[in-house]
């Protein structure tokens, strides 16, 4: 216990130091943070530059080590709580540390099998190809020769973030008051969620088999195959792949690649994962995709994905709609319904505010205007009003915008809005199409057949409990004496208003279907049956 102690100590010490170091002195006296090394009589200024506090906030996380660097790298999906100069200072956050020993690697392996690497593997380098501050990656070849990527978690990675968080959740607990505009602990707390996920190989994995299930049919993606076998909570084991990433393609003509086309179906793949399977990479920047020999789209790296509801996905394809259509009153409602929260007293300013980015943006290429510069107008409109978003939806405005960088990568000139235009009618087409409407209908019709069906049976059973004696009825009536023939007469009123509308509705689609689509005769027969029902309860009810 008292080692323990200590150890918070010294890492409390070490964190304060690093902090007054990079000029965070000014953030820990106003918070009055118990932070040792600070000297109460000094008096630490407050730079004046967003973009100077950014920089030394990204060195002062990189400094930490792998909590903070993490902590970091979930601030820069979360453009409702940082401006954009943190968000895209905090997006190069480099994930590079010093690798660990081989030894190291040899005891955490036979930790989660049981078996000794040369038992597993015919080859196996030593020397990490990649080191990053949870895990490294070695390259090597299974006992029949296929080559992998093997990911060895840190034997201390799991304990050193416990640690931290521990620490930060108890300092931000004695300042949480002071800080109004944003949950500082429950965010804190999500964010503690996310790196206890990424400290489960186990849950990368699966998410790269749904994934490769997701593109099984699409030949120009590459997911990595996962030896699940040899995979475990620290050990990751995945299909090795040749390519060159996005940032090296210098000159990629040379190569033989068009990367016009290429931008423009990596744009086209993004829009699926989200508007269709519901399911979307959450870090494509462009370290973690690479483009093969062969020219296909490669993804890497799946410990950041986002899944959206199947009711959502029709409302974000309405709300690209109306940012297509240019519609702000579209964009904002189709938003509210996501739960998206816009400040009711400036909606207005808003929604001007919004209509010159998406004016300024349509129809021109990127070549036009900077990407950059079109992402931190829509990142400070964001911030500016503090408009507050699901944490689901954050990261897909997030990987909007970083897709969008990856495009310029790829080719400067393609507008993304040009991109998506198409794809999104054609959604809406789907949407609206008769076909859907039909079949709408059909399963509105079998629902309400099936409680036609089900009617005498329940008239049964109640009957069955008047004759037993068994059925109660509650009800309290309390000087309605004058009241019961009017509410009477304005019930049936309005009940027949609404048969008598819906029954008008029901025809006149009916004989639109039979006249314009060719409909199965099961079909036509259950819209007729429920036509010939809706006139005999409105008869009923006069």
């Amino acid at each position: 216990m008292y080692g323990s102690r200590r150890r918070n100590i010294n890492r409390l010490a070490q964190i304060s130091k690093l902090a007054i170091k990079h000029g965070f002195g000014y953030y820990i006296k106003k918070y009055d943070l118990p932070l040792p090394y600070l000297k109460k009589e000094k008096k630490y200024l407050q730079s004046s530059s967003q973009k100077i506090k950014a920089k030394r906030l990204r060195r002062f996380l990189q400094e930490c080590g792998p909590t903070f660097v993490k902590i970091g790298q979930l601030l820069s999906v979360r453009p409702d709580l940082l401006p954009p100069e943190f968000i895209f200072e905090l997006e190069k956050l480099q994930d590079m540390v010093p690798s660990f020993d081989y030894a190291l690697v040899e005891m955490v392996f036979q930790e989660e099998f049981g078996v000794q690497i040369e038992d597993v593997f015919l080859k196996f380098k030593k020397i990490p190809i990649a080191s990053a501050s949870i895990g490294q990656v070695h390259v090597a070849w299974l006992k029949d020769g296929t080559k992998v990527a093997v990911k060895i978690q840190r034997p201390e990675a799991e304990k050193i973030i416990k640690t931290d968080l521990d620490l930060i959740l108890n300092l931000l607990e004695r300042v949480k008051e002071k800080i109004h505009f944003i949950d500082i602990v429950g965010f804190t707390k999500e964010f503690s969620k996310s790196l206890h996920r990424e400290l489960d190989y186990r849950i990368e994995a699966e998410q790269m088999r749904r994934f490769r299930e997701q593109f099984k049919d699409d030949s120009r993606i590459k997911i990595p195959i996962v030896f699940f076998k040899h995979t475990g909570k620290r050990v990751l084991t995945m299909e090795f792949i040749e390519g060159t990433k996005i940032d090296d393609l210098a000159t990629p003509e040379i190569k033989g690649i068009d990367m016009y086309e290429l931008a423009i179906y990596g744009a086209k793949v993004f829009m699926k994962q989200v508007l269709e399977d519901g399911y979307f990479h959450g870090d494509l920047h462009p370290s973690n995709i690479l483009i093969t020999p062969e020219g296909k789209i490669a993804y890497i790296d799946f410990g950041i994905v986002g899944e959206i509801k199947d009711e959502d996905k029709e409302i974000i394809t309405s709300m690209l709609s109306g940012i297509v259509r240019q519609n702000m009153e579209t964009i904002v409602n189709e938003a509210e319904k996501l739960g998206v929260k816009f400040p009711k007293d400036k909606m207005d300013a808003l929604k001007e505010d919004l209509k010159k980015i998406v004016n300024n943006y349509y129809g021109r290429t990127l070549g036009d205007l900077k990407i950059d510069i079109i992402g931190r107008e829509f990142l400070s409109l964001i911030f500016k009003y503090r408009i507050v978003i699901p944490k689901d939806y954050a990261l897909l405005v997030k990987a909007l915008i970083t897709i969008e960088g990856v495009a310029k990568k790829l080719y400067p000139q393609i507008n993304m809005l040009e991109v998506a235009k198409p794809y999104v009618i054609n959604l809406m087409k789907k949407k609206y199409s008769m076909d859907k409407l039909a079949q709408d209908f059909q399963d509105e019709v079998k629902v309400y057949s099936k409680i036609i069906l089900d009617f005498p049976k329940n008239v049964d059973e109640i009957m069955r409990k008047i004759k037993a004696g068994i059925l109660e009825i509650k009800f309290k009536h309390e000087q309605l004496d004058n009241l019961d023939k009017s509410l009477e007469k304005a019930s049936k009123t309005i009940a027949r208003t609404i048969m008598f509308s819906v029954m008008i509705l029901i025809i006149c689609i009916t004989l639109w279907l039979l006249s314009t689509y060719s409909i199965s005769s099961m079909s036509a027969f259950l819209i007729i049956v429920f036509v010939f029902l809706s006139f005999s309860l409105f008869n009923f009810i006069r």
